[in-house]
């Protein structure tokens, strides 16, 4: 991995309107569920296997929809730029033979790193945080499956990716003058 060069990865953040103000001024927060797909960290679409806008607009639509009512009515996409040197690209040959060396040193461990009474679904959010502290990453970049509103209606499953997303393990490394509003429209 070449982490001499500074990367400039370009994604666009799907969420609620009422949260613009306070990211233009104070920056992402850290995303920390038991769920993460790439570790914790600050989520956005970039270029790859979809439109990031698209999908940004999606996420942003699906994230507001509750059985109970709607938890915000307005959406906003930004568009962010992320500065980083240690940038771990998943969709290189490179990046995933990275991965996989590091994958296979914490699991020669695993008994430390992963409890034998645990929910597997985090089992991915466990490595990829473990990966990114050994690998000291700033930016992860991976194809992901994400299921859009009617494949979360049918619980349609794949294991063929349809986005590209970028985790940000440091807000820092997004400059908040960086962060634009892109889009904006009704739930």
């Amino acid at each position: 991995m070449n982490y001499a060069m500074v990367h400039e990865v370009v994604g666009y953040h799907g969420t609620d309107s009422g949260c613009v103000s306070s990211i233009l001024t104070e920056n992402f927060k850290i995303s920390a569920g038991e769920d993460e797909w790439l570790g914790h960290g600050v989520y956005l679409f970039t270029e790859g296997v979809s439109c990031p806008i698209q999908n940004a607009v999606e996420w942003a639509k699906n994230q507001a929809y509750s059985r109970k009512g709607n938890r915000y009515h307005s959406y906003t996409v930004l568009e962010a730029t992320a500065r980083c040197s240690k940038l771990l690209d998943l969709r290189t040959t490179e990046g995933i033979s990275a991965f996989d060396t590091v994958r296979k040193k914490i699991l020669e461990k695993h008994d430390e790193h992963f409890a034998r009474s645990r929910r597997i679904q985090n089992d991915n959010r466990v490595m990829w945080n473990l990966v990114a502290q050994m690998m000291s990453l700033e930016v992860i970049i991976h194809n992901l499956y994400i299921k859009n509103r009617i494949q979360r209606i049918r619980k349609i499953d794949s294991n063929v990716p349809n986005t590209t997303v970028m985790c940000v393990k440091d807000p820092d490394s997004i400059a908040v003058e960086t962060i634009k509003v892109f889009a904006s429209g009704a739930v």
